[in-house]
């Protein structure tokens, strides 16, 4: 989802095993293919020579969760043309993606993980600007009422963005949403304004 949602990034699939990941390479021959170096079925060694032999232009990106230097340079070793590790922003793996697709770039390698956790990023970006918007509000106090009245929605209308806030989000209340936001600093924290409101 992340990468789909970049203007210069197709995704042409998505395989849950490496025989899928193979077939996938052999039928789209994409210009990039991303590898989950712990995806079931199959051993990387093994995955990397197969879509080598299907998809000869393709370039491949490994996702690895062990940041060792020496599973830098087996990954390296095996075939691929870059390795990141797992805990990588989304940005890196875009950037690494469009480094891999340009012509003549050195191999990719980044064990350093910046930015926000990618599995909190990927729930945040799921949400739309509304549901941010109430996100805020909750985390400033208001109530699901006050909400309603502050954005001209009707109470059940409120209700539905926070309940498919909350699924996105993979919380169970308002108050885990809150916490959610405030943790991963999805809002501002509130200040002044926030206690202003609450006395309204």
């Amino acid at each position: 989802m992340l990468l789909a949602a970049e203007d210069d990034l197709d995704v042409l699939g998505l395989a849950h095993h490496s025989g899928q990941a193979i077939e996938l390479a052999a039928t789209h021959q994409p210009t990039v293919l991303v590898l989950d170096a712990e995806l079931p079925v199959g051993d990387l060694d093994e995955t990397l020579a197969a879509v080598r032999a299907a998809a000869s232009a393709t370039r491949l990106l490994v996702l690895s969760g062990a940041a060792h230097p020496a599973t830098t340079v087996a990954v390296l070793a095996a075939g691929a043309d870059g390795w990141l590790a797992k805990d990588c922003s989304s940005r890196q793996v875009a950037t690494a993606i469009r480094q891999l697709a340009a012509a003549g770039q050195a191999p990719v390698v980044a064990a350093t993980p910046t930015g926000r956790d990618p599995s909190v990023e990927l729930r945040v970006r799921t949400l739309t600007a509304r549901e941010r918007e109430i996100l805020g509000l909750l985390t400033h106090g208001l109530t699901t009422r006050r909400i309603a009245q502050e954005l001209c929605l009707s109470y059940q209308t409120v209700r539905s963005h926070i309940y498919n806030l909350s699924v996105k989000l993979g919380v169970h209340s308002q108050l885990e949403a809150v916490r959610f936001a405030l943790d991963h600093a999805v809002v501002e924290a509130p200040g002044p304004l926030a206690r202003e409101r609450r006395s309204a």
